[in-house]
């Protein structure tokens, strides 16, 4: 589905450590990895519906592809997209969420961005 803010891809991540894998706090503003995504380019605006580990409702952003997995790679196919949300709320749900990881589940390796 395409609206003015661009593609729209919703994502179920149902566990935190998938969550955990997803995020990129390297990314000014935070970044989550969207797998599966096909025919994306740099800089495409998308409109992320994401309903996270833990939350019964879904949580909105805008941003902008600046990464790309490309089929065939050594790594899974898919995009990278750098939140854009002026007042944080996306990044910040998502932190809160990551602070739930069981102290065994290698929370140790999350960078604060």
């Amino acid at each position: 589905m395409q609206t003015a803010q661009g593609r729209v891809l919703p994502l179920i991540i149902d566990d935190f450590e998938t969550l955990r894998s997803s995020w990129m706090p390297f990314i000014l503003s935070g970044a989550i990895f969207v797998p599966d995504v096909e025919d994306a380019r740099m800089g495409e605006r998308m409109f992320l519906l994401l309903l996270l580990p833990g939350r019964q409702d879904r949580i909105s952003a805008g941003g902008q592809v600046v990464w790309i997995n490309p089929a065939g790679g050594a790594a899974r196919q898919g995009v990278g997209v750098r939140l854009q949300d002026p007042e944080g709320a996306a990044r910040t749900t998502i932190e809160q969420c990551l602070e739930q990881l069981p102290a065994d589940s290698g929370q140790d390796l999350y960078i604060q961005g």
